[in-house]
């Protein structure tokens, strides 16, 4: 056996002469197809409930007072297409299933830089729209991995699907780049942040217990001994602070950071639901492996001799070396180094376009899980919940696999629990949406309690929600255990007309209209 391992070491030890990444850029193209794919579908189908005309943030709302507020600044603060189009809901479903039809085409290899530049321009224009419900980082990598695509993919239009293409010279150093941030910044903000979880190497105790939507391994997890938990936190940081360096470590470096990387994303996806944070990262991660690698493992695939276009290999260079001019002062400023004012402006400048990013998840670790109960009544004496799909509810449900497919809804009602309803302006649109019966908004959820007329009141109570221990899993089957907090939300009703000669009250604005309380 170790025969056979020196034998290889020859043949993936470094060279006089640097390797192509021909495969590595045909598998990226095809990673971030698939990402889009999977983003525009859930959006497609979510759409109606968050962002349709009668979902929780309708984008044709936000297009009224965008053109009230901002005037011609508006094409440049919110960055879409649909300032010229409109916020239609049919206009809005087309382009959504659109997006998805655009990523297979550039799966497929169909004119595969102008299609990545589509993706992107459509992508930003449901982002920079979708305001609260679009904030994620992943969508932030997906749109800067998707502009680095335009770069690398072949400026052509007929198809080449078996046929890696020769891509601009260093293309793959702009996606190890990326790769680089996404990695040494999130030890890094873990660490700078000061929380004592992670600098008492216990932040792991608490993760798979109060990240916003566990797995069904979670809980398994969980229940391992301290010192488990502390040494993965150790590994964790480690292996974000420690292996980026490695990309530069010849052949055998990248070899070893891109095992080490694959390992620990695989880990995240097998204990959490991050939508397609991870998987997008696994992509990034084939950058670092060259054709002398990848060609044992795709030895079907036709490697291209011809270069790119003369165009191309002249101008992606000039595009990459700005994009990384532009990312260097978000690199800085993460590690503590304060910026310039006129850096800070530049930076400000390019921000709408969320394709220039810094990152870092989870720097400071929650402890404690508290979930938001949304309730409803006819009578305000019987209340019935509205069940989630997803996050902790029914305490008897199984956590599940979800991703990379992202319940958005049920993503920002963790953050909803841990801000207060106070800091969540969304929230009480979500409270309109439901008293009113939309049923875009009750398609969020799992089931409808109240399928033919919608509640006349509806509260929302806040629980501490916990793992159960294995005994009680055992003996009652239920999988959280949860103790009640308080209200989050007190009772409330859409406001009734009154009586003719009744002096009116001023009319509500949009915000307020589902926060009388009926008393």
């Amino acid at each position: 056996m170790a025969h056979r391992w020196l034998t290889l070491v020859p043949k993936i030890a470094p060279g006089p002469h640097p390797s192509a990444y021909r495969l590595a850029i045909w598998l990226f193209l095809r990673g971030l197809a698939a990402t889009y794919a999977i983003a525009f579908l859930a959006l497609a189908i979510q759409l109606p409930g968050l962002l349709g005309s009668r979902g929780i943030l309708p984008i044709a709302e936000a297009l009224v007072v965008g053109r009230a507020n901002l005037g011609f600044s508006r094409y440049y603060q919110a960055p879409s297409i649909f300032w010229w189009l409109g916020g239609n809901d049919l206009l809005l479903q087309f382009f959504a299933w659109m997006g998805v039809l655009l990523a297979v085409l550039l799966f497929f290899d169909l004119a595969p830089a102008g299609i990545a530049l589509l993706l992107w321009a459509l992508y930003l224009s449901f982002v920079s729209l979708g305001r609260d419900f679009f904030f994620f980082q992943w969508d932030s990598l997906l749109l800067e991995a998707g502009l680095l695509a335009i770069l690398v993919a072949p400026w052509r239009l007929r198809p080449q699907f078996g046929t890696a293409p020769s891509p601009p010279p260093l293309a793959q150093l702009w996606l190890q780049w990326l790769l680089f941030r996404v990695i040494f910044l999130s030890g890094v903000v873990k660490l700078a942040s000061g929380d004592p979880a992670w600098r008492a190497l216990t932040a792991l105790q608490y993760h798979y217990e109060t990240q916003p939507l566990p797995s069904p391994l979670s809980w398994f997890f969980f229940h391992l001994p301290l010192p488990f938990h502390e040494l993965s936190t150790f590994l964790v940081l480690a292996v974000e602070l420690a292996i980026p360096f490695f990309f530069v470590a010849g052949r055998l470096g990248r070899l070893f950071a891109f095992t080490l990387l694959v390992l620990l994303q695989l880990f995240i996806l097998l204990t959490g639901n991050h939508a397609f944070y991870n998987w997008l990262t696994l992509v990034l991660c084939f950058a670092l492996l060259d054709d002398s690698l990848l060609g044992r493992v795709l030895p079907r695939l036709c490697l291209a001799t011809l270069p790119p276009p003369l165009l191309q290999r002249r101008l992606s260079p000039i595009l990459a070396g700005l994009l990384f001019l532009l990312s260097l002062p978000l690199f800085v400023a993460v590690l503590g180094v304060r910026l310039p004012p006129p850096l800070e402006i530049v930076l400000r400048s390019i921000s709408p376009f969320r394709s220039v990013n810094d990152y870092g998840a989870f720097a400071v670790m929650t402890t404690r899980r508290p979930e938001i109960v949304i309730e409803g009544s006819c009578d305000g004496i019987s209340w019935l919940p509205y069940p989630f799909r997803w996050k902790p509810g029914e305490l008897r449900k199984m956590p599940a696999f979800v991703a990379p497919y992202q319940p958005r809804l049920d993503w920002q009602m963790w953050f909803a629990a841990l801000n207060g309803a106070e800091r969540t302006p969304w929230f009480p649109r979500l409270v309109l949406r439901l008293l009113e019966g939309s049923p875009q908004v009750a398609a969020l959820f799992a089931s409808n309690p109240f399928p033919g007329t919608p509640p006349t009141y509806l509260r929302a109570l806040l629980y501490d929600y916990r793992f159960s221990s294995w005994g009680e899993l055992q003996r009652t089957g239920a999988w959280w255990q949860r103790y009640l907090i308080g209200i989050y939300l007190p009772p409330c009703a859409l406001r009734r007309p009154r009586p003719e000669g009744e002096a009116q009250t001023p009319a509500p604005t949009t915000e307020d209209r589902a926060l009388w309380l009926d008393r």
